[in-house]
C-alpha cells in the first residue's frame, strides 16, 4: 500500500474528534451514503484533496457530526495528523480499531508509532549495493523522490527533490532494505530507500560554480585520458542538461536554470549548433586548461 492511498479521516462527534486512517472502499462505508449522486459528489471533494497541502473535504453525516477527510500527502504530513495537528482540541484520540488494517499494517512497516513518530528502534536495516549516476531517480525514508544531479563520488550526491525542487549535496548517500525487527523480509513488509549521512542544503538555485566547489572537496577526480574523453563528457553534460530541461517532473524555475547552464557553459542550446562547435574544437581550451592544472599539480 502506497502512503497516498491512505486516507486521514476525523471524525467530530458534538465536539468529541477521532482520528482515523482509511482504505477508499473503508471510508465509503464509514460515511454510509445512499444516494449515489451525493456519494460521488463527496469523492469527488476527496479527490481534489490529492496532493494539497492541508486541505480537508468535509461531510455532514448527521446532525452535530462532521466528518473531515484528505488524501495522506506523504509521512510528514501522517505523522502531524496522528500528533494532532489537524485538529479543533487538544482532546482527541486515535482509532486503531475503526482504522483499516491495511493502513495500521502501513505505519508498522514504515516505523511509525499511532502517536505520529517513527521508531527506528522497530525496524532493522540492511544495506544494498547500489551504484548512483547521474539521472537516476531514488526513494528515501521521508517518502520523497529525488534525483541525481551529480555523483560527485560513489557516494556522495548532488540530489534534486522532486517535489520542492530544492537542492542538496548529499554525503554518505546509501541504500538500505528496511523491515521490522523480527521478522523475515518480505514484498510486503519491506521498504527499499537511500538515506545519507551529512546533508548540505543548498535552495533551489542551480550552479555549475557550486557543483565545482564541491566537486573539488567531496569528488572523485574525473579519468580523463585524451581530447575524446573529454568531448564524450562534454555531450554526456549537453544531453543531461537538454533531458532536465524538458522534463515535466522538474519545476518550471529549474529547467530554466538548466537552459541558462546549457547556454552558459556551450553558448548555445541547439544540438545541431552544440555539435558543430564540438568538431571544430571550440571546447577544447577547457581540456588543454585541464592538463596545465595536473602539470602543475604534480
Amino acid at each position: 500500500m502506497d502512503l497516498k492511498d491512505i486516507i486521514l479521516v476525523t471524525e467530530n462527534d458534538r465536539g468529541t474528534e477521532t482520528n482515523m486512517l482509511m482504505t477508499l472502499d473503508d471510508y465509503k462505508s464509514f460515511i454510509a451514503v445512499d444516494d449515489m449522486s451525493e456519494l460521488a459528489d463527496n469523492l469527488l471533494q476527496l479527490g481534489r484533496t490529492l496532493g494539497k497541502a492541508d486541505n480537508f473535504t468535509e461531510y455532514y453525516r448527521a446532525a452535530n457530526v462532521t466528518v473531515s477527510a484528505r488524501f495522506c500527502l506523504d509521512d510528514i504530513q501522517l505523522g502531524h495528523f496522528l500528533q494532532g495537528f489537524y485538529n479543533d482540541s487538544k482532546e482527541f484520540r486515535f482509532d486503531k480499531e475503526a482504522s483499516s488494517y491495511e493502513c495500521v499494517a502501513k505505519l508498522k512497516e514504515i516505523g511509525m508509532t499511532d502517536k505520529g513518530w517513527v521508531d527506528d528502534f522497530n525496524l532493522h536495516y540492511e544495506m544494498e549495493n547500489r551504484s548512483f549516476e547521474r539521472g537516476q531517480t531514488f526513494h528515501n525514508f521521508n517518502d520523497h523522490d529525488y534525483m541525481v544531479l551529480e555523483a560527485l563520488s560513489p557516494r556522495n550526491l548532488v540530489v534534486m527533490d522532486m517535489k520542492s525542487g530544492s537542492l542538496t549535496i548529499a554525503l554518505g548517500a546509501t541504500e538500505y532494505k528496511r523491515y521490522p525487527k523480527d521478522e523475515k523480509p518480505t514484498k510486503d513488509n519491506t521498504t527499499i530507500g537511500v538515506s545519507w549521512e551529512h546533508g548540505i542544503y543548498l535552495g533551489s538555485t542551480l550552479s555549475t560554480t557550486n557543483f565545482k566547489a564541491y566537486k573539488r572537496e567531496y569528488g572523485t577526480p574525473e579519468k580523463i585520458e585524451d581530447i575524446y574523453d573529454y568531448r564524450a563528457k562534454l555531450k554526456q553534460k549537453f544531453y543531461f542538461f537538454q533531458d532536465m530541461s524538458k522534463d515535466d517532473d522538474v519545476p518550471k524555475k529549474l529547467q530554466n536554470d538548466f537552459l541558462h547552464q546549457m547556454y552558459e557553459d556551450f553558448g548555445t542550446i541547439e544540438e545541431d549548433c552544440f555539435y558543430d562547435r564540438l568538431e571544430d574544437g571550440k571546447y577544447d581550451k577547457g581540456f588543454k586548461e585541464r592538463q596545465v592544472k595536473e602539470e602543475k599539480s604534480r
